[in-house]
């Protein structure tokens, strides 16, 4: 009975809460207000101001379905499908200036030879976090992009395992790797990382 009327409470808070004040969050904010202004891709956002400045949250799903990569075998392009999916949330002071922003990644793919993906294929996922900290609020100028986690992950049936990408790394505005820890072939030498692609695809007949 108790544990009822804590609910019943709870609920007339809720309906009697300002309006464009949702729950657990403060008085709704204009995304625009944001600087630098909120990756539109991830829309629509929501931005809410806390006890401290602005909280906004957005949500983005790509989907690729039989689409060329970035590489080729013998010319023979390699094609993906994947799924890639990230969760933004930013965090700014009462003006709207950005003093950091953090991401999660989810993407989970195949890679193959053939358009509708029907031969033998390769495997990939990739799970990690990344955190965006601005030195100067709002000022892009200053931003750090740190990667926590599996950034890149291909395997195959027989061949085992292709790229390993994992751990810390943070890159500044300009993409100058600073700071690295764990295995990153992807970030020390791009085209080397990949370069076993083709050889198990091969491999596996494709």
């Amino acid at each position: 009975m108790k544990r009822t009327l804590i609910g019943l409470a709870v609920l007339a808070l809720a309906f009697s809460a300002p309006a464009g004040v949702a729950a657990g969050r403060g008085e709704s904010v204009d995304p625009a207000l944001m600087q630098p202004p909120l990756n539109e891709s991830f829309g629509p956002w929501e931005c809410w101001r806390t006890g401290t400045g602005i909280t906004c949250e957005g949500h983005r799903t790509l989907t690729a379905v039989g689409e060329e990569s970035f590489w080729a075998c013998d010319g023979q392009p390699v094609y993906t499908n994947e799924v890639n999916e990230r969760w933004q949330r930013r965090y700014g002071d009462e003006n709207g200036l950005a003093l950091k922003t953090i991401q999660h990644v989810n993407t989970k793919g195949v890679l193959g030879l053939e358009p509708d993906l029907s031969g033998p294929n390769l495997n990939t996922v990739g799970y990690f976090q990344e955190t965006f900290e601005y030195a100067v609020p709002g000022d892009l100028s200053t931003r750090t992009d740190r990667y926590t986690g599996l950034d890149v992950f291909i395997i195959g049936p027989g061949v085992g395992l292709v790229v390993h990408d994992v751990g810390i790394k943070t890159y500044d505005i300009d993409d100058n790797l600073l700071f690295a820890k764990g295995p990153h072939p992807v970030a020390e030498d791009f085209e080397a990382a990949f370069a076993g692609v083709c050889p198990a695809l091969k491999e596996m007949g494709a």
